[in-house]
């Protein structure tokens, strides 16, 4: 708790600001919920525990969502209910992921000036309590720039190890791994937003959350057996594994630019702060979910 004390001195108005998007649509891929409004109802409780304590700046972009879900929210944290938390709604005409990602990185990095630490959020994450105290925590040491809550499963595949082959530490809250990628649910430190922006653009543009992670970590992009491996997985491979050819994609689609783009180190819990409750990415170890 020293470090999280100390963010009061540094003369910023919050210690987190989160950009969090919200929409009506329960993905084909979802896990424990067969309705979105009772998904989004349950994540946004657990979102509401984990922040509590911190100065917060909250702003959810609702994409095309009825009024139910706008009230979900002003009762958790509208009209100063939950101390600390300044909460700003944002109502976007389904306008999709791609743009409101966009709309979240207009919104954080406005928001760099006046926070420590920014928050780009989804709507399908359950979190443990002291999920955003562990990642402000470690944020502040040497050599982290980005963390994600979530301890991927692909890091347990033997196909996939060349992603999260990397260092590993510990923290009073959990074990960090290094990692290649991760979805589109992260923390930076204010500081790290100028020189990841053109990077964190990519997502809005059409990419890939997994090839944006690429570029910005560049792990495992500059060995040509996983290069060339995932060229012949990808050209010869049946069926074809998507996953084993990131590195040739990545190249194909994003050529120099991973050549001279600001290189970050991305980390991942070890076990996980978050459940995302996507099929393909729930995390090992995780505690059970009611």
């Amino acid at each position: 708790m020293g470090k999280i004390a100390d963010l009061i001195q540094d003369g910023v108005k919050y210690d987190l600001s989160i950009a969090h998007r919200v929409c009506p649509a329960l993905a084909k891929t979802a896990s424990h919920f067969a309705a979105k409004y009772d998904m989004v109802k349950a994540t946004t409780s657990s979102l509401a525990r984990a922040i509590s304590g911190l100065r917060v700046k909250l702003t959810v972009i609702f994409d095309g969502c009825p009024d139910e879900y706008e009230r979900l929210f002003e009762d958790a944290f509208g009209g100063g209910r939950m101390q600390g938390v300044d909460y700003f709604p944002v109502a976007t005409p389904s306008i999709g992921n791609a743009a409101t990602y966009a709309k979240q990185l207009e919104i954080l990095s406005a928001d760099a000036a006046e926070a420590k630490f920014l928050y780009f959020s989804e709507d399908d994450y359950l979190y443990r309590e002291d999920a955003f105290r562990a990642m402000m925590a470690f944020l502040q040491d040497e050599g982290v720039d980005i963390v994600t809550p979530l301890d991927h499963p692909d890091a347990y595949q033997r196909d996939r190890e060349w992603t999260n082959a990397g260092r590993i530490r510990f923290s009073a809250h959990c074990h960090w791994r290094e990692v290649a990628s991760t979805c589109c649910t992260f923390m930076l430190k204010s500081a790290t937003m100028p020189r990841a922006f053109k990077s964190l653009s990519y997502y809005s543009k059409g990419g890939s959350d997994f090839v944006m992670g690429m570029l910005l970590t560049r792990k495992g992009m500059y060995s040509p057996r996983n290069v060339l491996g995932g060229a012949l997985r990808w050209l010869f491979g049946r069926p074809r594994n998507w996953m084993c050819a990131i590195p040739f994609l990545a190249w194909l689609k994003l050529g120099p630019r991973l050549l001279f783009a600001p290189r970050f180190r991305l980390w991942s819990p070890m076990p996980t702060l978050a459940v995302h409750l996507c099929r393909p990415s729930l995390p090992p170890f995780a505690w059970e979910i009611e």
